[in-house]
């Protein structure tokens, strides 16, 4: 088999299987996510508000209109739904890439090895689900490198192009990724005879903007608001908010990576600067750049108040990479001695079936909870056990379902009267307060109320004795806890829910 048509078959079966691995069990109601109800209402109102670059909405909105017919393509679950798709598809495209890539570096075990590692990445797989932009950023991530990798080792006109699409399509997943642009130019500026370099150049911005502005029409008819909203997005990762927010530096995302599949992989990785120490100037550009994009991640995020699981999905998947670009490059240097060669194919093939094995066990808690639904058991507790003239105060996190929602859902709505559920029920009122409008219950959510309970958040003043603060742990110590459910890793489906009984207060 020919190197080309070895590397179109790889792609094609990592593609396959992270599609159809991807797309398990992404039917659950579509405002379970804080976000997505918001993504699909930007589509079914022609709206943008421009938080994120449009690539996946403009892909998405396309999408809907050729997979659903008539009323379903304003219908908010049916829209998520074929974003969860999509979502999946450009997760299994970074996979897919980032084996080719391996796999033109350093060979078929490579490849096929990246593949598996990708595929059983738990982080990945959890945000395969949902109709968000990290993985449309990762995908356009992962084909860049492909395309700086094929630029490096002939700088073609071809290959220029497939550079200034590759780096579009990232910066049109999410904004962060316009630092690969400096990446880029710095590389078409480097590998280019002078006298060639200011076309070149032009070409490559122009094809940049081009294919970018391809995926965000809607910012020419409004493109002030593009700005208003990076400023936004801003002043959210500095803490500049109102709210809780973590101190820094914080362990956040270190404790990410012990929950989403262990250290096996960051171990293995350690090979990687093994090679580094060894024979620096082997190292390829694509692999200092994911080196280089771990590592400033890792710092940047570690120092943003603001925190997600998301933000580490390039430096999980850089780390998969590397982790096997370092097993290659040490075997590498052994190939001429078939003893020490042989011992280390065996131990590398034993260090990634470790790896794969501690990823598929946080996999399989993921496939699992997927299945679970804390509202739909918390629903059902409420139908049997709680008469119908009781009222509920809500967090907006818990997410019990107003009309509109059921309707989109297919679900039938509770008897009892529901208040608040648009924002953190500690701003409905205090205690008292909600009493005194007639509630008897109150559901809150761990993902809302462990904030203001955790020490190590502060407000803006520097201080964590928020009036929220007050109000959660009073309802904790003095209401009752008649129905609760734990956390589990998938927060969505499981983000621990309690209802309290506070007629008695």
């Amino acid at each position: 088999m020919t190197n080309r048509r070895h590397a179109i078959l790889l792609f094609l079966c990592v593609f396959a299987a992270g599609l159809t691995l991807f797309s398990r069990h992404n039917s659950f109601p579509y405002y379970y996510h804080p976000d997505e109800s918001g993504k699909s209402g930007q589509l079914i109102r022609h709206k943008r508000n421009f938080h994120h670059p449009m690539m996946m909405l403009s892909t998405v909105n396309v999408a809907r209109y050729v997979v659903l017919r008539g009323a379903n393509q304003k219908n908010s679950q049916k829209v998520v739904v074929v974003g969860r798709w999509a979502t999946a598809a450009m997760s299994a495209a970074a996979v897919a890439a980032l084996a080719v890539l391996a796999f033109q570096l350093f060979g078929g075990l490579a490849g096929w090895s990246v593949g598996l590692l990708g595929l059983t990445n738990p982080l990945l797989f959890d945000l395969a689900h949902y109709f968000k932009e990290d993985p449309w950023m990762m995908a356009g991530i992962a084909v860049f490198c492909l395309a700086l990798n094929a630029f490096v080792e002939a700088s073609t006109m071809k290959r220029l192009y497939f550079l200034a699409v590759a780096c579009a399509m990232a910066a049109a997943g999410k904004y962060v990724a316009f630092l690969l642009l400096p990446v880029a130019l710095w590389f078409v500026w480097s590998r280019t005879e002078p006298a060639l370099r200011k076309p070149r150049f032009l070409r490559f911005l122009g094809t940049f903007a081009g294919v970018w502005l391809l995926f965000n029409l809607s910012f020419l008819s409004s493109p002030g608001l593009l700005f208003e909203s990076l400023h936004e997005e801003g002043t959210k990762l500095a803490g500049l908010t109102d709210g809780v927010t973590r101190t820094v530096p914080h362990d956040f995302y270190i404790i990410t990576q012990s929950m989403y599949g262990g250290w096996m992989v960051p171990m293995i990785a350690g090979l990687w600067l093994v090679s580094v120490v060894r024979a620096p100037r082997k190292i390829s550009a694509v692999e200092w750049m994911l080196a280089a994009l771990a590592v400033s991640q890792f710092a940047l995020y570690s120092f943003i108040p603001k925190t997600a699981v998301r933000y580490y999905l390039p430096i999980s998947l850089a780390l998969t990479f590397l982790a096997i670009a370092g097993q290659a490059r040490l075997l590498a240097a052994v190939r001429n001695r078939a003893v020490l060669h042989g011992c280390g194919v065996a131990v590398a093939v034993a260090l990634v079936g470790a790896a794969v094995f501690f990823q598929v066990q946080s996999l399989r808690v993921l496939d699992t909870e997927l299945k679970s639904d804390d509202r739909r058991d918390l629903i059902a507790w409420i139908r049997a056990n709680l008469p119908a003239d009781a009222v509920l105060a809500t967090d907006r996190a818990v997410q019990l379902p107003d009309l509109t929602r059921l309707e989109h859902a297919g679900l039938k709505p509770l008897a009892q009267r529901i208040v608040g559920g648009e924002k953190e029920v500690a701003d409905v009122g205090t205690i008292p307060e909600l009493r005194a409008q007639g509630v008897t219950h109150v559901a809150i959510c761990e993902r809302t109320y462990l904030r203001y309970l955790d020490a190590n958040k502060t407000d803006k003043t520097g201080s964590n004795q928020t009036p929220e603060r007050l109000f959660y742990d009073t309802l904790l110590k003095k209401g009752q806890i008649v129905w609760a459910s734990e956390r589990g890793l998938v927060s969505y489906l499981r983000p621990g829910i309690k209802l309290v009984d506070i007629s008695k207060l």
